[in-house]
């Protein structure tokens, strides 16, 4: 507002010192904002630029030191950014599974105490380690800063082992951004530059925000006095009031950490919940057990888990699970129980005496768990949580297992790009997963400033691929040496990756040759994201209350907020496995690769 204020005198002071640039510079200034803080301590938007990839390196981070930290049966204490804000850390102990979080939103009366019952309580059920998280701008209950060392002190104190301190500093600013860090922001410039071509030098300035995978904007001054007066009640012991002001993700979060904590008493045997996955594994299937499990147990409630999908629970391959079966699950890729794509048939007479003993089933899986699911709710209450790196499942913006195969994707085009510096006049065609839903495709060309995006729903023509190779050529004449082209691995029965590299190799002029680059299962595997494992967590957990409510549905998040979908409302294409109405990218998005 300063600036916008101001402006003028700054014109007229560089005009009156004969910079030319400034001769026909506006009277006035219009400006809309871009919050970029690893904090996300911005009010008003559920992420900031920055935030995922700072989360990404936190987790890896402490996924490392678990695994010293389990042969040593000691303690960790880690302490990460956040001086006015808690997200990094409260973020990163429901990832990793942290024993402890201390931040400047929550204190809690005698923190000393609470540590060191949690941290007990974990060692008690059988951890091997305890891995606790410290804001640097934890306090406690009377506004008293806690630090590193304080907490180190405590465990210290309070058990035979001693323990250790990892602060992780800048390292959480450095680095390539996440795929995330570098779709929202794409998404936010278009919108930005948008939304500055229709206002004038009397607009409001505004700032663009996010609600889970939509754009938006808010006045600007307005989110910066909204995130002053939160730091003000920190500073003031309102505790209350900054939590709030954090919106409801990050207490749902909070609620999670606290709430899956080893139980004080074994959950009663009156009541009980199954876990079955069906379908492709998709990475963050175990986070989304091990929450089910814990969050269920601190309810009072047992948690039963087939092996092998359906399969195995109709052959009785069903086994009830502990606290301490699930720890440590969450950094783990695919999933512990197996899956497959076999649903039974809805009328087969066994379905109804396998689920006869529970009063709820969990569903985590892709659209065979969607299909399946009414059959289920005919007998039982049944929620689907949805996990499938495709993402191609209606009722939710994000499956469980996308966010880890989108990095894969970003992380493999980054390496192809850098193989072809040296060799030059290089056009990578990259084939992805998801048959006929793009949105693999679509987010990763935006991601990794793909030339070109080939899915099913834009459909693949001849006329559309020759326009293609024309604007690559004009590109490669202006300068450009590498290109990538992305497909899904559906886009087109025709078209497919091999013909696409082979037509845009026939018609380059000797201008530049062609590599194919198929992708394949990698995108299944590895661990999990941080992204991937809140999703899940979230997911679970709301699954878990909606069949205590006796709800039936899909969980998913829309918009931010986590929502339960009947089954009757969804709407889907069937045949292509894919939501009815699924958001495409703009053209201007998508064509920024492209010299104009």
């Amino acid at each position: 507002a300063t600036l916008q204020a101001e402006w003028p005198e700054h014109v007229a002071a560089l005009q009156s010192e004969g910079i030319e640039t400034a001769q026909n510079a506006p009277q006035g200034l219009a400006i809309v904002g871009m919050t970029g803080s690893i904090d996300n301590d911005m009010w008003g938007t559920d992420s900031t630029i920055g935030f995922d990839s700072a989360l990404a390196r936190i987790v890896d981070a402490v996924d490392t030191l678990t695994s010293t930290a389990r042969s040593h049966q000691r303690s960790f204490v880690v302490e990460v950014m956040g001086r006015r804000c808690g997200w990094l850390a409260l973020a990163a102990a429901v990832a990793t599974g942290a024993d402890y979080v201390l931040i400047p939103e929550a204190p809690v009366a005698n923190w000393r105490q609470s540590l060191e019952r949690a941290v007990q309580r974990g060692r008690d059920a059988g951890r091997r380690k305890s891995i606790v998280f410290v804001a640097e701008g934890a306090v406690s209950l009377d506004g008293q800063a806690i630090r590193s060392e304080m907490v180190k002190h405590a465990l210290d104190q309070s058990q035979e082992s001693e323990s250790r301190i990892t602060v992780l500093g800048h390292v959480q600013r450095g680095g390539a951004p996440s795929a995330r860090d570098r779709v929202m922001p794409t998404r936010m410039g278009v919108a930005a530059v948008d939304m500055l071509l229709n206002m004038d030098a009397e607009s409001e300035p505004m700032v663009m925000t996010t609600a889970g995978d939509q754009v938006a904007s808010k006045p600007l001054l307005y989110c910066v006095d909204k995130t002053r007066q939160t730091g003000a009640a920190i500073t003031d012991r309102r505790f209350e009031q900054a939590l709030r002001s954090r919106g409801p993700a990050f207490h749902d979060l909070l609620q999670i950490q606290f709430g899956s904590t080893p139980w004080i008493k074994p959950p009663s045997a009156q009541r009980k919940l199954l876990v079955v996955n069906v379908g492709a594994p998709a990475p963050g299937m175990n986070a989304a057990l091990q929450t089910a499990v814990r969050w269920a147990g601190n309810q009072g409630v047992q948690v039963f888990a087939a092996s092998e999908g359906f399969r195995g629970l109709l052959n009785g391959n069903v086994r009830l699970l502990s606290w301490q079966d699930v720890d440590g699950l969450a950094p783990m890729g695919a999933t512990i129980l197996g899956t497959n794509r076999y649903v039974p048939d809805p009328d087969l007479p066994e379905l109804k005496a396998v689920l006869e003993p529970y009063q709820g089933v969990v569903l985590i899986g892709g659209f065979a768990a969607l299909q399946i699911a009414p059959a289920i709710q005919a007998h039982v209450p049944v929620v689907v949580l949805p996990a499938t790196i495709s993402n191609n499942l209606p009722g939710t913006e994000h499956s469980i297992g996308s966010d880890t195969a989108f990095n894969v994707i970003c992380e493999a085009i980054d390496r192809l790009k850098q193989s072809a510096v040296g060799s030059r006049d290089r056009v990578f065609f990259v084939e992805v997963m998801g048959r006929r839903c793009g949105y693999l495709a679509r987010t990763a060309g935006i991601a990794a400033g793909a030339e070109f995006v080939y899915t099913h729903e834009e459909g693949v023509r001849l006329a559309q691929i020759q326009n293609d190779i024309e604007d690559l050529l004009r590109a490669f004449d202006s300068g450009k040496s590498v290109a990538i082209v992305l497909a899904s691995d559906g886009a087109s029965d025709a078209y497919d990756i091999h013909t696409l590299a082979r037509m845009y190799g026939e018609e380059s002029k000797d201008r530049f040759d062609t590599r194919v680059c198929v992708l394949g299962h990698l995108q299944q595997g590895g661990r999990p994201t941080a992204a991937d494992r809140l999703l899940a967590s979230r997911l679970a957990r709301a699954g878990v209350d909606a069949l205590l409510d006796k709800q039936s549905g899909v969980i998913g998040e829309i918009a931010g907020l986590t929502v339960v979908s009947e089954f009757d409302s969804l709407s889907a294409d069937v045949q292509c496995r894919r939501p009815s109405q699924q958001p495409s990218e703009s053209a201007s998005v998508l064509g920024l690769a492209l010299p104009r």
